[in-house]
């Protein structure tokens, strides 16, 4: 940018836009977010939720349920936005505010309608993206890869294709398949990532109401706990956050609690997911964990003394360092 942008608006609720309103309030301009729905959509909803708690916590506002209708330039410069937002009620109302910065993260489009895929007979589906069997489309010697397949369209479903290390080693295994002799495929179930919000959010396998949604209820446990990182202990006071960062585990009971989804709030998630993604991978399950010894004092030695489960209503507020 070519100037400090202000107070500012940004428009969207995935992570690009969590994570941009997150750098803008954290250089001390005034932000705020709005979304049309729910926050990281894709993502475990209760750990998004924890993720924006935190956010609006520290000073950032959110406009939740709200459209914006027309953005006008003011005569001092200013961006006059208009909106419509439904309350909880189910009402539509209108509302206005005047920013210096409005910053529009709603999403991509596979700009896949001007190659000439019709003229090859390649399937593209109605958002765009093109449904695929191992990098394949419909037309065998052709392949996609990255933000233009249809992750819904997989099998299992994935919502994290369009990462860029996802399509980085996606295009790695297809091409030593198709060129150097290999066989391994891409597994875009047990991909890790990060949302580099202001509290990271880092997380492998499947969100907890995937999970249910897959399993059932009765098959699923959720291991979880909050904590507060021992140096946070010194330099921050105490809040409705006296314990701010949050983990979840989540095993499958009929499958010796095997681990399918793991999920971290807190400072450097994702250098914390990075080898209990290899772990999970590998079938990683609970006891697993427990055999491990943790190494004090770190914050991810929270993940191999988790004991309070949710279904036992037990408070998951950790009671020491």
């Amino acid at each position: 940018m070519k100037s400090p942008p202000g107070k500012t608006l940004v428009v969207g609720g995935g992570y690009v836009a969590l994570e941009c309103a997150g750098f803008i309030h954290g250089v001390g301009y005034e932000t705020k977010v709005m979304m049309r729905s729910v926050p990281l959509r894709g993502f475990d909803q209760q750990m998004a939720e924890h993720v924006v708690g935190h956010m609006e916590r520290s000073g950032t506002a959110f406009i939740r349920g709200a459209t914006p209708t027309s953005v006008e330039l003011t005569e001092s410069g200013r961006k006059m936005v208009r909106w419509e937002k439904v309350g909880e009620d189910g009402r539509v109302t209108s509302e206005m505010e005047e920013f210096d910065t409005v910053m529009l993260a709603v999403g991509r489009d596979p700009f896949t309608h001007k190659v000439g895929l019709d003229k090859a007979g390649v399937h593209v589906n109605a958002n765009g993206k093109l449904p695929v069997s191992h990098e394949q489309s419909n037309v065998d010697h052709i392949y996609a890869i990255g933000d233009i397949i249809d992750g819904a369209a997989l099998n299992p479903p994935s919502s994290l294709t369009e990462l860029t290390p996802v399509a980085i080693q996606a295009g790695k295994l297809l091409a030593a398949r198709l060129f150097g002799g290999g066989s391994i495929e891409m597994d875009y179930s047990m991909v890790p990532t990060t949302v580099y919000t202001p509290l990271e959010y880092g997380c492998v396998g499947l969100a907890e109401e995937d999970a249910i949604a897959k399993y059932g209820a009765e098959n699923v446990e959720v291991y979880h706990q909050y904590f507060k990182p021992l140096e946070w202990r010194i330099v921050q006071e105490g809040t409705k956050a006296d314990h701010p960062c949050y983990a979840k585990l989540i095993v499958h009971t009929a499958d010796s609690e095997r681990i399918i989804g793991l999920h971290i709030c807190g400072p450097h998630a994702g250098e914390m997911m990075q080898g209990f993604a290899l772990a999970i991978r590998l079938g990683a399950t609970k006891d697993d964990l427990d055999a491990t010894v943790g190494i004090h004092p770190t914050t991810v030695e929270t993940l191999t003394t988790m004991s309070v489960t949710k279904r036992s209503g037990e408070s998951a507020e950790s009671t020491g360092c």
